[in-house]
């Protein structure tokens, strides 16, 4: 009778929890594909559903929403540094958050606007990356674009919830970190909003095709 020493056992042990955690890997990664999948999907209707017409510049208390797919989408959040588009879903909940970013609290209008995100690679992984400095934008359903630069970033307990709309930020968008230990939290300042069609915008729309008329 082969006896199975304590070495073997443990042998035995270390194969199996590289097994389970290849497949937590794995299950990981295909979450994150279909979060990415989800998102880019939504963005196009949501995108569909920009009126960008003349309109008051100046809107106060709830952003207007628009729906996709039975779901309920605020705008739009660019943040050019890390290469991220993605719609924003009017409220949060874990189940939203699989597929988009989703608002938190706030509003673009009240000037306390708060996006959360999981720290998905397509979605808000990467907000650890951003540095002072940084612009990140949102666009509303009428097609005003609201410009933020990044001027603090730090990270907030899991458990310390209310400290996440403390100070007077104009924007904040935030994840967890692997693990869920605590919050990569990005604060932001207004800077400008762009109407939709006017003459920045514009300027920006020539500039990005002639640039890619001379990489043609």
């Amino acid at each position: 009778m082969k006896v199975i020493t304590k070495g073997r056992i443990m042998i035995l042990m270390g194969f199996l929890c590289f097994g389970i955690a290849a497949n937590i890997i794995v299950h990981n990664q295909n979450e994150d594909l279909e979060a990415g999948v989800s998102a880019a999907g939504l963005l196009e209707g949501v995108e569909a559903q920009v009126t960008n017409a003349p309109i008051d510049m100046n809107p106060t208390g709830l952003m207007k929403s628009v729906d996709v797919n039975g779901q309920s989408f605020i705008g739009i959040i660019d943040i050019p540094a890390i290469d991220i588009r993605l719609p924003i879903q009017t409220e949060w909940s874990s189940v939203n958050a699989k597929t988009s970013p989703c608002r938190y609290k706030g509003s673009v209008y009240e000037n306390d606007l708060i996006v959360a995100g999981h720290n998905y690679q397509r979605h808000f992984g990467n907000l650890k990356n951003l540095v002072a400095g940084d612009t990140i934008i949102v666009t509303d359903v009428d097609g005003r674009k609201y410009y933020y630069e990044v001027t603090y970033i730090e990270d907030i307990g899991t458990y310390e919830v209310d400290k996440m709309d403390e100070g007077t930020w104009d924007f904040t968008v935030f994840t967890c970190t692997i693990g869920g230990a605590s919050r990569v939290t990005v604060r932001c300042d207004f800077v400008k909003v762009e109407a939709p069609g006017s003459g920045d915008e514009i300027t920006k729309e020539i500039e990005e095709a002639v640039t890619a008329d001379e990489n043609q």
